[in-house]
């Protein structure tokens, strides 16, 4: 893993060198792992994780260690704790060697930010919520507008009052309550099958399933218009949705990403549902919480989207 935001509190009279800190110190600032952050105290510390800032903090402060961690995110937690254990390791290695302080070893203590009960099934779960509504909706549209093409009740359509952008809102709007109602059903199994925890605001949920669906729509009557068949576009379905799954973060941080294939994370509306969605749920977001990127994200993708269905259509037609 790479690109992880560690935030270092180091002692305030500097004083690392042959001591345990010094030791995690040095293992934590050779791991191709972190991009670390020195800061100055503690409650700082606390603030950028809040912000969003920082994935961790090891605050070296004291004869006592202490790990600051987001629990909603366990792979990037197990790094640092993984590290932080195999520079104390070293460190208690050398001090007992020298057997000259051989009870200077301190203790460490573990702190959660946030989330210190959360499991995989609930990290993953507000995820999977974004992943089934991207994915009927892009399947439902984009079958839905190629039997319109098929059977040449499209044509029909457009021979009346409708303009093209009418048109594709009527779709749109009509097969949103579709995928709304197969959102809640996947919504209530979530909470009460498999109790995923609901923290945040169930307006800020509702508002990213709505741009989610409404994107994913658009998108299916845009593929629609390269596909002749429905068992195309099923063929089509694994190649838009599966790279979407393992880039998103649903599965894997992103930090787990490799470098070159990072950048193409960030283009893909899945990776800003999955960040909303689990910083709603896991971390008690607010709307404004998630307005930028993810929220602006969702809008832009709905956007261009939307513009580029109704362009292929008229194209289509003319």
């Amino acid at each position: 893993m790479t690109g992880i935001n560690l935030g270092i509190v180091e002692p305030q009279n500097g004083a690392t060198q042959g001591s345990i800190q010094g030791s995690i110190l040095a293992y934590l600032q050779a791991s191709d792992s972190f991009s670390i952050v020195y800061i100055a105290s503690e409650s700082e510390a606390r603030r950028l994780m809040t912000e969003g800032r920082l994935n961790g903090a090891v605050v070296l402060d004291g004869a006592e260690i202490k790990l600051l961690l987001d629990g909603t995110n366990p792979q990037v937690t197990s790094t640092i704790t993984g590290n932080v254990a195999a520079g104390i390791q070293a460190g208690a290695s050398q001090i007992l060697a020298s057997l000259s302080v051989p009870n200077q070893i301190p203790t460490v203590t573990t702190y959660y930010v946030y989330g210190y009960d959360i499991e995989a099934k609930d990290a993953i779960g507000a995820a999977l919520l974004g992943i089934s509504v991207f994915f009927f909706a892009f399947l439902n549209t984009a079958i839905a507008f190629l039997r319109e093409r098929t059977q040449g009740t499209l044509e029909k359509v457009l021979v009346s009052p409708l303009d093209r952008i009418e048109l594709v809102s009527g779709y749109i709007l009509g097969f949103s309550f579709v995928a709304m109602v197969q959102a809640v059903i996947t919504f209530t199994l979530l909470i009460v099958l498999f109790r995923v925890p609901i923290q945040g605001s169930w307006l800020a949920i509702l508002v990213i399933i709505m741009l989610l669906s409404a994107g994913s729509l658009s998108f299916g009557a845009f593929l629609s218009n390269f596909v002749t068949s429905e068992f195309q576009v099923m063929q089509l379905n694994p190649v838009i949705t599966f790279p979407q799954i393992l880039l998103s973060g649903a599965w894997f941080p992103l930090e787990s990403v490799p470098d070159w294939l990072r950048p193409l994370a960030y283009l893909l509306p899945l990776t800003y549902s999955t960040h909303a969605l689990k910083m709603v749920t896991l971390k008690g977001a607010t709307l404004s919480d998630i307005l930028f990127p993810d929220i602006f994200a969702l809008t832009i993708f709905f956007l261009v989207t939307f513009f580029i269905a109704t362009s292929m259509l008229k194209k289509e037609i003319a």
